[in-house]
């Protein structure tokens, strides 16, 4: 359950509408980028005591997907995405024409917990208004805008990886078809 994150997290605008202060936002958005990289740095452990204290032989990290906004996906040195992939196979799921879309509507009805680049948020408060700003309506543009931003660094992720689309994860039914989903990955990738 991420509802608890999300409202701790907030969302920036007018108080009267239960906005938060931009600076105690950008604070809080800053925790977040702190905690997210420290998960990310944890997964080792993660999957090592999840075989010990559940016998799971198998362990799937769901990044979320603001970690494309806390690591330098450029960067072959990258800290976070050199942890990972030394012992993990990174795979993004890239949404097909009109996930983006799907994504947005289904924030609007649940907010999921985000971390925002400042450079991303920082022109839509400005010209929204500031500290009048209604906060629903600058989720919704910061939503949107971050999806766009996304994009790029997901690909350039999944360059030290491998690609699945949203719609074969769609038909996977059970751990046997995400196997011979993941290994059709990986032999796409050998053919590139």
């Amino acid at each position: 359950n991420l509802a608890p994150l999300s409202e701790w997290l907030g969302v920036p605008g007018d108080p009267a509408r239960g906005g938060l202060d931009w600076v105690e936002w950008q604070r809080r958005q800053a925790l977040h980028r702190e905690a997210e990289i420290g998960a990310m740095l944890e997964a080792d452990r993660f999957a090592d005591r999840a075989a010990e204290i559940y016998g799971y032989p198998h362990f799937v990290c769901d990044t979320s997907g603001s970690i494309c906004e806390v690591v330098d996906p450029d960067d072959p040195r990258d800290p976070v995405l050199g942890a990972l992939a030394a012992n993990h196979l990174l795979v993004w799921i890239e949404g097909e024409p009109g996930h983006a879309e799907t994504l947005a509507k289904r924030f609007e009805r649940a907010p999921k917990p985000m971390y925002y680049r400042p450079e991303i948020v920082a022109p839509i408060w400005s010209r929204d208004g500031g500290a009048d700003v209604n906060p629903a309506q600058f989720a919704r543009t910061a939503y949107r805008a971050a999806i766009r931003h996304r994009q790029p660094r997901y690909a350039a992720i999944a360059r030290r990886g491998v690609t699945i689309t949203s719609d074969e994860v769609a038909a996977v039914a059970d751990a046997a078809a995400f196997d011979h989903l993941i290994a059709r990955a990986i032999d796409r990738r050998g053919e590139d």
